[in-house]
């Protein structure tokens, strides 16, 4: 890390265009995260120090990072450019094109080795809690699939999917409003958050692995179930920011 993708004969597809990439079958995570992150544009001027986003008027965009208690302790970004991360996600969580979980995979576990010094004070990396219940929309834990992937490509890292669990649907954030999404948060998701075991958590640094941050509603509950049930910390580790997403 950092990886030269130019010194690549053939070169490597694009992130976006994986399917047709050589390296496909081939790839290390840290050719995948290079490509992933390889139009990453430099923002200049102030961010905010919970989540990176450039700020607009001296505020975070993002409503709960402006809030007295969004229970999480910071967001890291593994790409700061979210439109191609976008399309991916699209294609991988809606129409479940699960190909992208190996991909995913790779680029989670580049970004880690590129960042360890700061990532490796996280005592347990999870999965944002997903419901698959017979009452769900999507039968498949798309978190899980890419940590699954991560593990294969990076097993010294401390992966444990699933430690917050969500015993049933709850409404959908995409497309509404951020104090519609607030409502939903504070009402259907907090009551349907549990820690199953507590112990595998108590006192421990937690990591927890989601697609996109928009607005910090779903993390922050996450967090808050975390800190109750006795983590020392929470953080959150996603692939985008993207407001509405």
């Amino acid at each position: 890390m950092p990886f030269d993708l130019r010194a690549l004969t053939p070169a490597p597809a694009g992130f976006g265009s994986c399917a047709g990439c050589p390296y496909r079958d081939s790839a290390t995570p840290a050719l995948c995260f290079t490509c992933a992150t390889a139009t990453t544009d430099g923002v200049a001027g102030a961010r905010c120090a919970s989540c990176g986003q450039p700020m607009e008027d001296g505020r975070c965009p993002n409503a709960v990072c402006n809030l007295d208690h969004r229970y999480f302790s910071r967001i890291h970004t593994i790409c700061d450019h979210p439109d191609d991360m976008w399309r991916v996600i699209m294609a991988y969580k809606y129409q479940e094109q699960r190909a992208w979980a190996q991909v995913l995979g790779r680029v989670l576990v580049g970004y880690l080795e590129q960042h360890r010094d700061e990532l490796a004070r996280y005592d347990v990396i999870t999965t944002g809690a997903i419901y698959v219940g017979p009452r769900a929309q999507r039968l498949w834990d798309y978190l899980e699939l890419i940590m699954r992937a991560a593990q294969a490509q990076g097993p010294g890292w401390p992966f444990a999917p699933r430690l917050i669990a969500k015993s049933g649907p709850t409404g959908r954030f995409l497309g509404i409003s951020p104090q519609a999404r607030r409502e939903i948060a504070e009402g259907e998701l907090r009551a349907a958050l549990s820690v199953p075991a507590p112990e595998d958590i108590a006192g421990r640094r937690i990591l927890v692995m989601d697609d996109i941050y928009s607005e910090g509603y779903s993390l922050r509950e996450m967090a808050r179930a975390l800190l109750a049930a006795g983590a020392a910390e929470v953080a959150g580790l996603v692939f985008a920011r993207r407001k509405g997403g």
